[in-house]
């Protein structure tokens, strides 16, 4: 079984073109999609995967898909190859996508919304959760230690 689910950001604006002959679109872009682990410093590496769409979901990546979106593509592996003007052959890999679905909004995307979250997430564990406790004001003598008030059976409404 070929199949391949990817979430990740577009590198660039999609380019759409045209197969000559059938005029089926046919949409390109990079998707850098982040590595599951961070290194020791705290960083994370990307991979550059290049994604080929085909038809209506070609020209949806075309109309509604802008450099930095957050997205996810379904598809297979393909493993195409040229010949150059030197008459060398080439293997280029590339993700062929049947589905690309956006996964945020595009007021989102342009006002960084994801990164926004992503450094507050990080700035908190780092922190080590040191954010201030709660502490109730006028304090009642009936409180226990860990701040349960006793409560009386005439206040249970049952």
């Amino acid at each position: 079984m070929n199949q391949v689910v990817l979430v990740g950001r577009l590198t660039k604006d999609p380019e759409l073109r045209y197969i000559p002959g059938s005029g089926t679109p046919v949409a390109t872009f990079t998707l850098a999609v982040n590595r599951d682990f961070t290194k020791r410093d705290g960083t994370r590496e990307a991979d550059f995967i290049p994604i080929e769409v085909m038809g209506k979901a070609a020209e949806f990546c075309a109309n509604y898909l802008t450099k930095g979106r957050l997205v996810a593509c379904n598809g297979q592996i393909r493993v195409d190859n040229y010949q150059t003007q030197t008459g060398e052959w080439k293997n280029f890999t590339k993700v062929s996508c049947r589905q690309v679905d956006a996964l945020e909004s595009k007021k989102a995307a342009s006002e960084g919304a994801y990164n926004n979250f992503e450094n507050n997430y990080s700035n908190n564990i780092k922190e080590n959760h040191n954010e201030p406790a709660f502490e109730p004001s006028g304090l009642s003598s009936d409180l226990d230690p860990e701040g349960f008030g006793a409560v009386d059976d005439d206040d249970i409404p049952f």
